[in-house]
């Protein structure tokens, strides 16, 4: 008698969580309708940003595989590698742990997609870290996995302080913006253009980024001349560094001496002004790109943001969303 109420019990349950499943419908980046029923319970994230959203949401609970940039926050690191990008997916290991949804950006071919979905897995392409885009992400992240209120608590959190660098910009004037040069992970003289996330940061905080339109915009990470960028005399200079490791005070001091110390920029309005930044790339993409907003906004216009501390914010933000401490690795230089 006892089984048979367990078993009935057991029966019950599971047409519970059978009935709790919905089917959804997301339009991804690239215009494709992906229909799936969620919530999804094991997800491969292969998008540049997208393990660091899922985790604020979830705690990382549904991730099985991720990117290898993807290691903040520390419990990250215990999700298996599926591949180094999207660019350069492990697609034997990705089948074999058979997920209800694989994410990626458009760095993902043609060829490994079809692969995956071949095996019988949906893919959605999905640029998150494009800050025109990733509310929208958000949410859709949040129905994908059953936390939308979650979802909704994160996004109100960018958005506030979004907000208050729109408002504190709108106004503005042309030649009240100072002209941007950006270093792109770290390498002399390689920009960014129209179409960048980076760029996309550099207008929201403010600034003009001297490359933007180079090349007519056919080329979204050019490389250019020492000698134009002296010709263009940018007033600000600020190189991120790569994602895929944090780095020491000292370490952001020396590549900023190294730009300094560029005998070609001497007579560039940033190195003659010290207005010469460092930004690991731990915080320019993914849920922490706020943190370069902020940072981008002070360092562009510092009166207007003077009551502004982007390090309290960082705080908040991991406290609120990863229930961690600030750790001690440097994320700018200067301060």
């Amino acid at each position: 008698m006892a089984k048979s109420i367990i078993a009935i019990l057991i029966c019950l349950s599971l047409l519970v969580v059978a009935g709790s499943a919905k089917e959804v419908t997301v339009v991804d980046s690239t215009g494709r309708s992906v229909c799936l029923e969620a919530p999804v319970h094991k997800v491969v994230s292969l998008g540049t940003g997208v393990a660091g959203y899922i985790y604020a949401l979830d705690g990382g609970e549904c991730l099985v595989g991720r990117d290898s940039y993807s290691y903040f926050p520390v419990g990250l690191q215990k999700v298996p590698v599926a591949g180094k990008s999207s660019y350069s997916p492990d697609l034997e290991f990705i089948v074999k742990l058979q997920p209800d949804l694989v994410i990626a950006d458009t760095m993902l071919s043609e060829g490994d997609q079809k692969k995956i979905e071949d095996a019988g897995i949906p893919v959605l392409i999905d640029w998150i870290s494009n800050p025109s885009k990733d509310v929208a992400v958000m949410k859709d992240l949040g129905r994908l996995i059953g936390k939308e209120e979650r979802a909704q608590d994160l996004i109100d959190f960018i958005t506030k302080y979004r907000n208050l660098v729109e408002e504190r910009t709108a106004n503005l004037k042309q030649d009240e913006k100072p002209k941007v040069f950006l270093e792109w992970a770290g390498k002399p003289y390689y920009t960014v253009s129209n179409g960048s996330q980076l760029d996309t940061l550099v207008g929201l905080a403010g600034g003009i980024n001297i490359a933007k339109n180079y090349g007519n915009g056919s080329h979204t990470y050019p490389t250019v001349s020492p000698e134009w960028v002296a010709v263009k005399n940018p007033d600000v200079i600020i190189q991120t560094k790569s994602s895929d490791k944090p780095y020491t005070e000292d370490d952001l001091k020396e590549f900023r001496d190294a730009i300094i110390s560029r005998s070609e920029l001497q007579d560039v309005s940033a190195i003659k002004n010290g207005r010469v930044y460092l930004v690991s790339g731990e915080i320019m993409y993914s849920v922490r790109s706020i943190i370069a907003e902020l940072y981008l906004a002070k360092w562009f216009h510092p009166e207007l943001f003077k009551d502004v501390d982007p390090e309290a914010v960082h705080r908040d933000l991991v406290k609120n969303f990863y229930d961690i401490e600030l750790d001690g690795d440097a994320y700018i230089y200067p301060k």
